[in-house]
């Protein structure tokens, strides 16, 4: 402002020299008039500048004073809007994702088929010698399933959740009489948990069970020597470096299903000779308790996991009558890929007590009551057995993979539990079983998957073979199936 009026006076000054200057040749009084207007004009046009300055000044104040008393407009986190097929709720924070797939099933028993369960049965299959029928088709769709991912950001870091269900839920029949195991299964959740950095509260896979170095199979449920069991819980993971971890979870009471009022468990006398059914209420007291600690290798090729179960098994009568023992289990599981097209797997576990997380399994105990102290003394008689699991994948190009598996589980032969199954010559009760596994992959565009797989198995009871009784029963099976996931 200040050189804008030097200037206008220097140009005034100027004018009026100029002039001054030129009177010596014609000066009048009109031309010194003039000159007063035009300098009187050029200060008008000055004032009018630095009012106008002035105002535009309290104008820009005043913007930036409102401007800062508005709050900061809410955006959604950059890192969650950039993920592709997720979209945000109108909180602009909650990230939330679609997935599931469509799938049919079909399966072909060349040998009898206990059920209509389009699960591996090798574990109930017919005695040789029960001339069961064969030649069996089951269809089901109810292996589809739907879920949604969710995250939202916090001041501890992400809190994310999932839900996942599918048709399998448990098998009904309707008034007509018509099995709904395949085709019209019930809604069953699978996953339903939420987690907050390194804690997570709610059902999903138990830490004990080894869906991370299991070969893949067509079957739905998995291979023999293999768990997938989702068990309400709260788990903690503790990494330990940037390639190992600890995992220890909490789980759900009612380990074996022993509810109350039921009369699941089986009483004897010592002579095998059975007891009037009776009611029990068994179940856990206490959580079971589960561990599991991963080593992968630094290029992540392979990785090893180690095990861990431990939980009440109990049976009581009455408020006088409690018997409980302690079911326990160890395992280890391994997968390495020797090349990009190749891996292999192996597993073992190690169990007593237990029948709820490895497939295939039978009852995790007996009760025993003796005939000659009556209802007073009952005791239980923990299974113990071990498992195995092998298998090789390979890649044959992009669209085409197979794997070949076998699996087994052998009981322990000289416990209380197998001479009580020899004792009753029970023939539902297994003392060894296997499965062979060979199956193929095609995917012909981008999320479709065609199966096809071939399952060979047998089962032995600790019940001896008889001229008229088997004790064996093999099991021979065609698996399709045909999924798009989304």
């Amino acid at each position: 402002m200040v050189k804008v009026k030097t200037l206008a006076l220097s140009v005034g000054a100027a004018l009026a020299w100029g002039t001054l200057g030129s009177a010596h040749a014609a000066t009048t009084t009109q031309q010194v008039a003039d000159l007063k207007a035009q300098v009187a004009e050029l200060q008008q046009m000055v004032q009018q500048l630095s009012s106008q300055q002035q105002s535009q000044a309290v104008q820009l104040q005043q913007t930036a004073e409102i401007a800062a008393a508005k709050p900061a407009p809410v955006v959604a986190p950059v890192a969650a809007s950039t993920k592709p097929g997720w979209f945000t709720l109108p909180d602009g924070q909650t990230q939330v994702k679609l997935y599931g797939s469509v799938r049919a099933d079909a399966t072909y028993d060349t040998k009898a088929n206990p059920t209509s369960s389009i699960n591996n049965n090798t574990n109930s299959v017919p005695l040789n010698s029960a001339n069961g029928t064969k030649n069996n088709l089951n269809v089901t769709a109810a292996t589809s399933r739907i879920g949604l991912d969710i995250v939202r950001p916090t001041e501890y870091g992400d809190l994310v959740g999932k839900i996942e269900a599918d048709f399998m839920g448990s098998a009904v029949k309707s008034n007509n009489g018509e099995n709904n195991a395949n085709g019209n299964g019930s809604f069953r959740i699978r996953h339903a948990y939420f987690s907050l950095g390194k804690w997570l509260v709610g059902q999903t896979t138990s830490p004990f069970v080894n869906t991370d170095t299991a070969p893949e199979t067509v079957d739905f449920n998995g291979p023999m020597g293999y768990g997938l069991t989702r068990t309400v819980q709260a788990r903690y993971t503790q990494p330990i470096t940037a390639n190992q971890k600890l995992l220890v979870a909490l789980e759900g009471g009612d380990v074996d299903n022993i509810n109350s009022g039921t009369a699941t468990t089986v009483f004897k006398n010592s002579s095998g000779t059975a007891i009037t059914t009776t009611s029990s209420s068994g179940g856990n007291r206490l959580p079971a308790l589960t561990a599991r600690y991963d080593i992968a290798t630094a290029d992540k090729k392979g990785l090893l996991q180690v095990h861990g179960l431990l939980h009440e098994n109990r049976i009581s009568l009455n408020d006088n009558v409690d018997e409980t023992k302690l079911g326990w289990g160890v395992g280890v599981g391994a997968k390495y890929s020797l090349t990009p097209n190749d891996t292999v797997f192996a597993n073992y576990y190690h169990v007593k007590g237990d029948s709820k997380y490895l497939l295939y399994t039978n009852p995790a105990y007996v009760a025993y009551q003796n005939a000659t102290t009556g209802a007073t003394d009952v005791s239980i008689y923990e299974s113990e057995y071990d498992t195995g699991l092998l298998g090789y994948s390979h890649k044959w190009s992009p669209k085409w993979r197979s794997t070949v598996a076998a699996g087994a589980i052998w009981y322990k032969n000289n416990n209380d539990y197998a001479d009580y199954a020899k004792t009753v010559s029970s023939t539902s009760l297994n003392k060894k079983l296997y499965n062979i596994i060979v199956n193929s992959f095609y995917s012909p565009v981008k999320n479709v998957d065609l199966g096809v797989e071939y399952t060979y198995g047998q089962r032995e009871t600790f019940a001896s073979k008889t001229p008229t009784t088997d004790n064996q029963g093999d099991y021979s099976r065609v698996n399709l199936m045909a999924k798009y996931s989304f």
